[in-house]
C-alpha cells in the first residue's frame, strides 16, 4: 500500500510539472528531479504537503490509464534507484506524515485507495497482492521480525476505538475481487 502511495505522489509531481508547462504555453521549465522534489516536500508544513498531494491526485486523475501507468513505471523505477537506506527514510516520513493526519484525512485517504483497489481489474488485484506477498517472503528473517514488531508496538499505541476501526478496515471492509485465500473467514451465525 505504502508503494502504491509513494508511486503516486511522484507520478503526481510529474504530472503536476508537465501540466503546469503545458497550461503556462511557455517554455517549459526543466522538470525537476524526484530528489529536489522530495527535499521541497520536506520544508513544507502538513498542511501545504496534504494540499499538494491532493493537487497531484487530481491532475493524475485526469490522466488516461496508458499515461498513469508511464508514471507508475517512472516512479517504481525512481525507487528501485534509492538504496535502502534512503527507502527507510523516505518510509519513515511517510509513516510521520500519516499519523499527524486527522481521523477524516485518514478515513478519506483509505477510502480513495479502497476505490482505487475496487477500480482494479481482478487480474491487477492479484497480480498486486502476489507482489505483496512476494516482497514479504524475499525479506530477511531479521527484516521481517522488525516490521512485524512495528506494527505489533503502533497496534499497541491505539486506542480500543482505532483498534476496532483498523480490525473493521482489514476484515469486513475487503473489496470484491481479492484473492479468496486472503478473504476472512467469518464466523457462522449462531
Amino acid at each position: 500500500m505504502n508503494s502504491i502511495f509513494k508511486m503516486l505522489i511522484a507520478a503526481g509531481i510529474i504530472a503536476s510539472t508537465s501540466l503546469s508547462a503545458m497550461a503556462a504555453d511557455t517554455t517549459p521549465a526543466p522538470v525537476p528531479s524526484m530528489q529536489e522534489h522530495m527535499e521541497r516536500m520536506k520544508t513544507m508544513t502538513p498542511e501545504e504537503r496534504a494540499k499538494e498531494r491532493e493537487t497531484m491526485h487530481q491532475e493524475m486523475q485526469k490522466l488516461t490509464p496508458e499515461q498513469r501507468a508511464e508514471k507508475h513505471r517512472e516512479m517504481r523505477e525512481y525507487m528501485e534507484k534509492l538504496s535502502p537506506e534512503e527507502r527507510a527514510r523516505n518510509h519513515e516520513e511517510m509513516r510521520k506524515a500519516m499519523d499527524s493526519m486527522t481521523p477524516e484525512q485518514r478515513a478519506k485517504q483509505r477510502s480513495e485507495m479502497r476505490e482505487y483497489w475496487e477500480k482494479m481489474s481482478p487480474e491487477e488485484r492479484t497480480a498486486h497482492h502476489d507482489e505483496m506477498q512476494k516482497h514479504w517472503k524475499s525479506m530477511p528473517p531479521k527484516e521481517r521480525a522488525a516490521r512485524r514488531k512495528e506494527m505489533h508496538e503502533r497496534f499497541e499505541k491505539m486506542s480500543p476505538e482505532e483498534r476496532k476501526q483498523l480490525r473493521h478496515d482489514m476484515q469486513c471492509d475487503m473489496p470484491a475481487g481479492m484473492p479468496a485465500a486472503d478473504q476472512p473467514k467469518k464466523a457462522p451465525a449462531k
